[in-house]
């Protein structure tokens, strides 16, 4: 048949596209240590190409944040409002503030530092609350959520309950996070009380 391409050809060309393909991960590598002036000289095209990409996909971390950040507007049983630096939600109930949830979006992550809630309205299940409210709505926009939560204190609880906390709504150690836990898209909830049984 004319216009085939013969078995030759289609490895050669199969071999041509892993080369560009490989070409773009240096590139891209070479570009996080540095080199741009060099990346830029020898291959002006694929710098604008990963530059482009790095843009559409912080333009669709940035969507998929805000529709999170509105999605913890609606917590069952308390009203939320934003601080002023836009990283921490507070939420009170009718009479009292009772609690915040510390966020941000860092290298293109949504990153969560915490939870806090008044020591008068501790064992009410509100953390649990908030947090699975974060987890559905992360799992909605198919987010992963990166933890770094320190203990409050003596308000707060001891590392090990902490960690057994965030457990039960599917964060687990991981290498991603060294320093801290993740928590992948759509983890099963409750993975801490199912290990224990």
């Amino acid at each position: 048949m004319l216009g085939m391409p013969s078995s030759r050809e289609a490895a050669l060309r199969y071999e041509i596209d892993g080369l560009k393909s490989d070409l773009r991960a240096f590139v891209a590598v070479a570009l996080q240590h540095g080199l741009r002036d060099f990346c830029e000289q020898r291959y002006p095209d694929i710098v604008r190409e990963l530059e482009a990409g790095v843009e559409r996909s912080e333009e669709r971390v940035e969507r998929k944040y805000a529709k999170i950040l509105a999605a913890l507007e609606s917590v069952p049983g308390l009203r939320a409002t934003r601080g002023e630096t836009g990283e921490r939600t507070y939420y009170r109930n009718a009479v009292d503030d009772v609690a915040y949830l510390e966020h941000g979006l860092e290298d293109r992550r949504l990153v969560l530092n915490g939870i806090w809630v008044a020591p008068s309205y501790r064992g009410r299940g509100i953390a649990h609350r908030i947090l699975r409210r974060l987890v559905e709505a992360a799992d909605e926009a198919d987010c992963g959520i990166v933890l770094y939560h320190e203990p409050f204190g003596d308000q707060g609880l001891e590392r090990d309950d902490l960690e057994d906390f965030y457990n039960r709504h599917g964060f687990q150690r991981h290498e991603a996070t060294p320093d801290g836990l993740f928590r992948f898209p759509k983890t099963p909830l409750d993975l801490y009380a199912r290990h224990q049984g």
